[in-house]
């Protein structure tokens, strides 16, 4: 029974840690910009978000997703030549669905997670959108607008 006890008390801390770094990444990291703004930061710490943009001109964007989940629509924006997405999954997913005209480049950083490009990087003159990924025990998705249902 004892050893019950610690248990219970060693999940009760974990939870308690997990959700103070939360609170602490939340703070750390503020969300700006709008849907039709040519910038954006979102955040999704213990939570789930979703964002449609509707901008004419998306210069950067970012999203953070820790212990969550962020879903980003593109479909409706257009971009910059160049313009640039920077994602960070940790224990958590990102999930971008681009235009299938879109050029799209990733580099990416995975340990113990991925990140995937399922569009098609050959659409010789469409813009170009540079995507900068990092997934540390998640995942980061990348699908044009074709590939959508093939998504997580």
């Amino acid at each position: 029974m004892k050893r019950f006890g610690k248990i219970i008390l060693a999940f009760a801390i974990y939870c308690g840690l997990a959700y103070v770094s939360a609170i602490v990444i939340r703070r750390r990291n503020p969300e700006f910009g709008d849907e039709a703004g040519h910038r954006f930061a979102i955040v999704a710490s213990m939570d789930g978000r979703e964002f449609r943009s509707t901008s004419e001109g998306l210069v950067e964007g970012s999203a953070l997703a820790y212990m969550g989940g962020i879903e980003i629509d593109l479909t409706a924006a257009e971009i910059e030549e160049g313009a640039t997405l920077t994602l960070t999954a940790i224990m958590g997913g990102i999930n971008v669905i681009v235009p299938s005209s879109w050029r799209v480049e990733a580099s990416s950083v995975g340990v113990m997670g991925g990140v995937t490009n399922e569009t098609n990087p050959d659409d010789g003159d469409g813009p170009l959108l540079i995507v900068v990924a990092k997934a540390i025990m998640g995942g980061v998705s990348i699908t044009d607008h074709a590939n959508e249902t093939a998504a997580f």
